[in-house]
């Protein structure tokens, strides 16, 4: 179940933030973004009773694939960051899940530090640190 929720949010998160680069901006990344993401992928893996951390870890193997094929030379290196960053908040939201009992709260948290993730991978690519 966590793959097809991961395949489905990761396909819903494409055309969503997609549509937003187009309407809002740039910012995106560091506003709606997180937010559709960690939303879709957590509540839905939640709500059917699905492993949360494997819906994360798929869909960050999902959007690195995309990266890795988007990126050009750098494709390799934003496809480890993808994969890398969508574990950690895997890993954070069933933290927060089992810390407070609560899926809004473990999504809310979990928002927080992809917002912080993005800001700190943009720096860094922005500085030339990230080549």
């Amino acid at each position: 179940m966590a793959y097809i929720i991961a395949c489905l949010m990761a396909s819903f998160s494409f055309l969503i933030n997609k549509t937003l680069l187009k309407y809002v901006g740039p910012q995106v990344v560091l506003t709606y973004g997180p937010a559709v993401e960690e939303g879709a992928k957590t509540l839905l893996a939640w709500y059917l009773g699905a492993d949360i951390l494997a819906t994360h870890v798929v869909f960050g193997v999902l959007e690195g694939g995309y990266d890795w094929l988007t990126s050009g030379r750098n494709g390799s290196k934003a496809a480890i960051t993808s994969v890398a960053g969508h574990t950690l908040f895997g890993l954070i939201t069933v933290a927060m899940l089992n810390l407070t009992g609560t899926v809004w709260l473990a999504v809310a948290g979990t928002i927080v530090a992809h917002v912080i993730w993005n800001t700190i991978i943009i720096r860094l690519y922005a500085k030339g640190d990230g080549k």
